[in-house]
């Protein structure tokens, strides 16, 4: 693989932005924005679900749908419209989220009868290019690995963190799915406990190897796309009509763990699937994607992979999780997974 360069650039605002290339970055900042005063959330808990709830009033403020040229993801290029990256160019950047869902601070919360505590913990976005247009399925596979590599950075220094329980990258994309900025980016959540989904997850590993027990007829019936490497594919139990999840076909702990020739098929596959939901359904589909790695760096029983949701029912008719899916937890389906597989297979091969 290609030398990698991250540079280490102090904000204005005392936090680091992290700048990660295949050219050593050197440019001298430009204009910073104005420092905004840190967001202040915490959580509360659930007692009829189990579950934590973040809250983060701030989030409120932040930027939607602002024009091309005044993108706050993309390099400063105007001094009077400076952005989050005050530079004329860079590969990836990674920086503290503005309007951050988790945080450390000392404040303190009291409500009577509610459990209650700081929301401490971390959120970073990761902008995979200085391209506004980019997206995955656009990017070449050295872009990508170099993307792979800056969550693998991301992972292995979050986890080190005091208060972080958990670490989960994912993207957003679309309006379909909550986006509010177009320039393709990504969010890195590092909880200060492991969530719900998580921890069942957790629980089925710790009980068998779930992935690799259903390897043969993922390979055979429900893939869309497989190497050597890596598959992708409609798990059989998906939940939602073109759901795929991307496994290593080996147990891995999480991305940190891929060696070379793992890290180009994972930037292939993903490659492969994004590109393969544009062509499927003639346009840029929306998605959430999150990465399902390991709680630590050193751990046994976990299987790595990575799901997208696209929120679609069948065809480009919208995924609205109603009645049963929002109070039940029940979903309900209206196309096979394996037919879901043989109409992707098709678009992703």
């Amino acid at each position: 693989m290609k030398k990698i360069y991250k540079r280490i650039f102090k904000r204005n605002d005392s936090n680091e932005m992290y700048l990660y290339g295949f050219n050593e970055h050197k440019e001298k900042p430009s204009k910073e924005l104005e420092i905004v005063p840190a967001s202040k959330p915490h959580l509360r808990w659930n007692p009829a679900r189990q579950e934590w709830v973040t809250y983060s009033a701030g989030r409120k403020n932040r930027i939607a749908f602002p024009p091309k040229e005044y993108c706050p993801l993309c390099p400063s290029g105007n001094l009077n419209f400076p952005t989050e990256i005050p530079f004329k160019d860079f590969e990836v950047a990674v920086f503290p989220n503005r309007w951050s869902s988790f945080n450390s601070h000392n404040e303190s919360f009291s409500f009577d009868g509610i459990n209650i505590q700081n929301s401490n913990g971390r959120c970073e976005v990761i902008v995979y290019s200085a391209g506004h247009n980019d997206t995955i399925a656009e990017m070449n596979i050295d872009k990508i690995k170099l993307l792979i590599y800056a969550w693998n950075d991301r992972y292995i220094n979050l986890l080190e963190t005091k208060d972080v329980k958990y670490v989960m990258p994912f993207e957003n994309r679309g309006k379909e799915c909550g986006v509010t900025l177009h320039h393709p980016h990504g969010q890195i959540y590092a909880y200060p406990f492991i969530p719900p989904v998580i921890e069942k997850e957790l629980e089925s590993f710790e009980k068998k190897n779930f992935i690799l027990d259903m390897m043969d007829i993922l390979e055979k019936k429900y893939y869309v796309y497989q190497d050597e490497n890596v598959i992708a594919a409609i798990p059989p139990f998906a939940r939602y009509a073109y759901e795929v999840w991307i496994m290593t076909k080996r147990k891995k702990a999480g991305p940190w763990e891929l060696n070379e020739d793992e890290i180009e098929s994972f930037a292939t596959c993903l490659q492969k699937v994004v590109k393969g939901y544009d062509s499927f359904l003639g346009k840029k589909c929306p998605y959430i994607m999150g990465l399902h790695a390991a709680p630590k760096i050193k751990f046994d029983k976990f299987h790595f992979h990575i799901e997208f949701y696209p929120p679609l029912r069948h065809g480009d008719k919208p995924k609205i999780l109603a009645g049963s899916e929002s109070m039940a937890g029940v979903f309900i389906m209206d196309v096979l997974p394996e037919d879901s597989a043989k109409t992707l297979r098709e678009h992703m091969q």
